[in-house]
């Protein structure tokens, strides 16, 4: 129980990012990882648009795209 609160406090974020000619755009956060993954989805959905969504220190990943999405929970956090 203090673990979850611990991370609460820090601000644990789910970051959702377009893709873009340049690379991955923020365009919100969400402390929720479901309504972050909603959100991404129906960006998708309604621009066509690939979305992705990602966990604290890259520990979660997930891309969205008009066909489809596929997550993965990562062994090891990622550098950016």
């Amino acid at each position: 129980m203090i673990e979850l609160v611990l991370h609460h406090m820090q601000g644990v974020m789910f970051r959702i990012e377009l893709l873009t000619p340049q690379g991955w755009s923020q365009t919100e956060e969400h402390e929720q990882r479901e309504l972050a993954e909603l959100q991404a989805m129906l960006k998708s959905q309604a621009d066509g648009s690939t979305y992705r969504v990602t966990g604290p220190e890259l520990s979660t990943l997930c891309v969205f795209t008009q066909q489809g999405s596929r997550c993965w929970e990562l062994d090891h956090p990622a550098v950016a």
